[in-house]
């Protein structure tokens, strides 16, 4: 006779994650929002070690950025500093307030009050198209 009970989930199942893992990973955002601190200068070491990521994924990283055009590299004598661009700093300040909406969200979540858009911001509902009728076949 099967067993009807829900198989269950191995020792080493994940957690569910925030939903902002969902659509951001976590290591790009951090350097990108530490670059939106424009006081200090961001060599790759000192913004991998901040972020806690390996150097070599933070080059690559920064690499990737600058094919965007969200950052740009000056060269300070034998070294890069890497500043966020016009469009980066665009970027940074949206990333940075969609993170801050998704932790004061999950905040609410976890504390059982429920969340929801302002009318001016909810988006409207999708009109569902009216279904073209197929032309009538021809007879021959």
């Amino acid at each position: 006779m099967a067993d009807d009970a829900q198989p269950k989930k191995p020792a080493n199942a994940k957690k569910p994650q925030p939903v902002r893992r969902l659509f951001l990973k976590p290591k790009p955002c951090a350097v990108i929002l530490l670059l939106k601190d424009a006081e200090q200068t961001w060599y790759p070491s000192k913004l991998a070690r901040t972020a806690g990521m390996s150097y070599v994924h933070t080059a690559n990283l920064l690499a990737e950025l600058r094919k965007y055009d969200i950052v740009v590299a000056e060269r300070k004598g034998k070294q890069n500093t890497y500043k966020l661009t016009e469009r980066g700093a665009y970027f940074a300040l949206v990333l940075d307030d969609l993170v801050k909406k998704s932790d004061s969200a999950e905040a609410a979540q976890k504390a059982g009050v429920k969340t929801e858009a302002p009318a001016s911001e909810a988006p409207e509902p999708r009109k569902e198209k009216p279904k073209a009728e197929p032309p009538p076949a021809e007879k021959k």
